[in-house]
């Protein structure tokens, strides 16, 4: 099975990392780092330092250490107190980095690369935080600079500008996200907040109390537990913000076209003598008209966040509410089988009704706490709950009928909510056996979650993608049944591991194993009688190899498999409470890693499977066919490659094929959604002749995708160009940035095709204007 995949990495790998290699070399030639530490360093703006101060810990050294070594020089504040870090931190700076406990060094937050955008690390379940160089999979972890930089509006749209391995399955005038991560599908209510699935809302994530957006592509069930829907492309994990050493007031007020207008406050503080409790609070609000027809939408958001810190305890509590009101969203479009695929229309046109709306509402809470027995002993958890509530009326998505545009559409009205408790606990320990150190960790993880769903539908009626149909009214109702528990999901595991390192961390292999346990019911719409039920459990290993030949360089390689719910039908699914049995997913993937201090890059070659769903454009059934395999190279590049200039994307090369299917028809064929190549490209620019103004641009380019299993029907191949700028000055003493960008600056009108068969529109070219202060 594996033997294109060996052919690829033995014909890509060495000329990927070759190329790689040359390129760090001469960046690292041109900057500061172990290599160059004379070399000159550009000055930081007020903004980034800021953002530094506040949420960048003291750096931690990955390595292992001599126990003995640990105990001696332990320092008692060194856990609680996060530094301030510029961008010019390097290797160098990291060797003299205090020796912490085991728990703080797993819960410390590790700081950036140059510019700010792209943390050296981040969160791998029960492995906790670990270092960019010692992680055996593939890690990208965007930070809060990012975020303010890109003005987003939610955390999917964060990573659909920056990963060449992510896109975008829903568009941006939708209520809610969902991405595919290495040609599978993710949803936006299987993202894990601060390490926990089940809490955040199920469909859009406000980036306001965010510090940070953790991506890790492949199956993570072994290292997380299982996601609530089973995606196995990609993780991510984002986590909340943290109070700083430093006092923080911020005030951002932003618009987009045509009249959508934002605003955002934050601010934290720290008390006692040692700084031990902090407290952070941000508001979000927004409202206007975007830039598609008919559409106004009004959101907002609001969170507390407070932790405490001490020589051995460290305790965190997050509250987090939003809600959000959207009239006339856009929906996908589901061509019938066999017509030529119309060309996208004005993205500016919306299919949507006047009466159509969504309102959802959601309202996290969330603890946890850790706590040293021994420097080298730790003992953890955490539990949160959720509750998201919605009411909605929209089309589910117009059927396309021919290649002219006509298109049958209808009206759903749907009202329910999601019941959410999710939490883990473990201990965490290191020791030396002979000449290998060990970390050992054992966890369990637990999430319950309940769904009550009630709907009202309404008869068909025709309209056109290029002149939509608008309507009085939705007509009379034909089918109807009242709000009613619609499913259960109940998913347990227990999860061990043992990272054996020598050579003072050059050598590190990490073996696991989880128990895995997944309990699923579906209840009948109207006599809440269970109608599918299914209880099935799984022992999923895992083995992760790092190598470290020279400090620059590591090379890994890994196994990961898990156990995961069945597939979900999508949102307008004419069967949206079946339950499908639960399958095993499996990945593997070997990479090299280069960490010049300043500029980091990823390679890697990985296949995964899963079985395939596809969604019937006629009958709006969701079922299963067959399976879907993805093999694929990725590279990702991050971080300064000259003085001044830094660069953030790449490129994935991916070869998605369907297997097993019905009937063999379609075995062989390029799965659904899934382009042969994405590539994300963009580049910062800190102009030298206007102190404090920094030029941005970018790239993103996806080829031809399919959208049939057939192959039938496809869409073409599109490239979107943004550009920007951002002004850092003191306004009144007060540091201040001015930031400006348009997106889809030539206002491309193209599809993006979805896992489950649908087409969507990307947005129209919009402007984005923002202005940032401190107080």
């Amino acid at each position: 099975m594996l033997n294109d995949l060996n052919s690829q990495r033995t014909a890509a790998l060495p000329l990927a990392c070759v190329s790689i290699l040359l390129t760090a070399h001469v960046a690292q030639a041109q900057q500061p780092g172990p290599s160059n530490p004379a070399a000159p360093r550009p000055a930081v703006s007020a903004d980034r330092a800021s953002s530094d101060a506040q949420a960048l810990p003291s750096v931690v050294v990955d390595a292992p250490r001599r126990r003995t070594v640990a105990r001696t020089q332990r320092k008692p504040a060194a856990p609680a107190q996060p530094a301030a870090h510029s961008r010019r931190t390097t290797r160098n700076d990291l060797a003299a980095a205090p020796v912490l406990s085991l728990g703080a060094q797993r819960a410390a937050s590790p700081p950036s690369y140059a510019g700010g955008q792209v943390a050296r690390g981040g969160h791998l379940g029960l492995l906790g935080n670990k270092d960019y160089m010692a992680t055996p999979f593939s890690l990208t972890s965007y930070t809060d600079q990012t975020i303010r930089d890109q003005q987003a509006t939610s955390v999917a749209e964060v990573l659909t500008n920056s990963a060449p391995s992510v896109r975008a399955a829903i568009g941006a005038g939708n209520r809610y996200d969902a991405l595919t991560i290495r040609g599978f599908r993710v949803d936006n209510s299987d993202f894990a907040l601060n390490g926990l699935y089940g809490l955040v809302p199920n469909y859009r994530i406000n980036p306001a109390p965010i510090a940070g957006i953790e991506l890790l592509k492949g199956p993570a069930s072994f290292l997380y537990g299982m996601s609530p829907r089973g995606s196995i492309g990609g993780n991510v994990n984002v986590v909340t913000k943290r109070a700083g050493d430093d006092p923080l007031t911020r005030y951002t007020a932003g618009y987009m076209s045509d009249a959508r207008f934002t605003n955002n406050l934050d601010v934290s503080r720290r008390y006692g003598d040692q700084k031990q409790w902090g407290v952070r609070v941000n508001g979000a609000f927004e409202g206007g008209w975007p830039a598609i027809d008919g559409q106004s939408i009004r959101d907002g958001a609001g969170s507390l966040g407070v932790d405490y810190r001490s020589e051995r305890f460290r305790w965190s509590a997050d509250l987090l509410y939003q809600d959000d009101w959207l009239k006339s969203g856009t929906r996908g479009y589901g061509p019938v089988p066999g017509i030529v695929v119309p060309a996208a229309p004005n993205p500016r046109i919306n299919l949507s009704q006047p009466f159509d709306y969504s309102r959802s509402r959601s309202i996290t809470g969330l603890t946890r706490a850790e706590y040293d027995l021994t420097p080298d002993v730790t003992v953890f958890g955490a539990i949160g709950g959720n509750l998201f509530g919605f009411d909605k009326r929209e089309s589910p998505g117009p059927t396309i009928l021919n290649s002219a545009g006509a298109a049958q559409s209808t009206s759903t009205f749907q009202t329910g909510k999601t019941d959410s408790v999710s939490g883990e606990a473990g201990v965490r320990s290191r020791f030396t056996t002979g000449p290998i150190d060990h970390e050992v960790v054992v966890s369990g993880s637990a999430l319950t979650q309940t769904n009550w769903l009630g709907q009202t539908r309404y008869g068909n009626y025709l309209t056109n993608i290029y002149a939509p149909t608008m309507l009085t009214g939705p007509g009379v109702p034909v089918g109807y049944f009242p709000e009613g528990k619609a499913s259960k999901l109940e998913l347990r595991s227990a999860g061990v591991a043992d990272t054996l390192s020598v050579l003072n961390g050059a050598v590190q292999l990490t073996v696991g194993v989880r128990q895995q346990q997944v309990i699923s019911d579906s209840y009948a719409a109207i006599t809440g009688v269970s109608t599918a039920a299914y209880d099935q459990s799984a022992t999923s290993p895992s083995v992760a190899l790092v190598v470290r030949p020279l400090q620059y360089l590591s090379l890994y390689a890994s196994y990961i498999e898990g156990l995961s719910p069945g597939p979900t039908p999508p949102s307008g699914a004419a069967n949206p409470n079946q339950v499908f049995a639960p399958f095993k997913s499996k990945q593997y993937e070997v990479g090299t890693k280069l960490d010049f201090g300043r500029f980091g890059a990823t390679l890697a070659a990985f296949q995964i499977s899963q079985p395939n769903g596809v969604l019937d454009p006629v009958s709006k059934n969701f079922g299963l066919d067959g399976e879907q395999r993805n093999r694929g190279i990725e590279l990702t590049t991050f971080g300064e490659v000259a003085t001044g200039v830094r660069i953030l994307g790449g490129v994935t090369w991916l070869d998605a094929r369907l297997t097993q299917t019905a009937g063999h028809l379609n075995d062989g064929n390029h799965a659904i959604a899934a382009p042969d190549l994405q590539s994300n490209l963009g580049v910062e620019w800190d102009t030298p002749f206007v102190p404090g103004l920094t030029a941005t641009a970018r790239a993103v380019y996806t080829s031809k995708a399919y959208v049939s299993g057939d192959n039938l029907q496809d869409v073409p191949s599109w490239t979107t160009f943004d550009i920007g700028a951002r002004y850092f000055t003191k306004l009144g003493g007060r540091p201040t940035t001015f930031r400006a960008s348009v997106t889809n600056i030539a206002d491309k009108h193209y599809w993006t095709a979805n896992p489950s068969g649908y087409l969507i529109l990307g947005m129209p070219r919009t402007l984005w204007l923002s202005m940032t202060v401190d107080f």
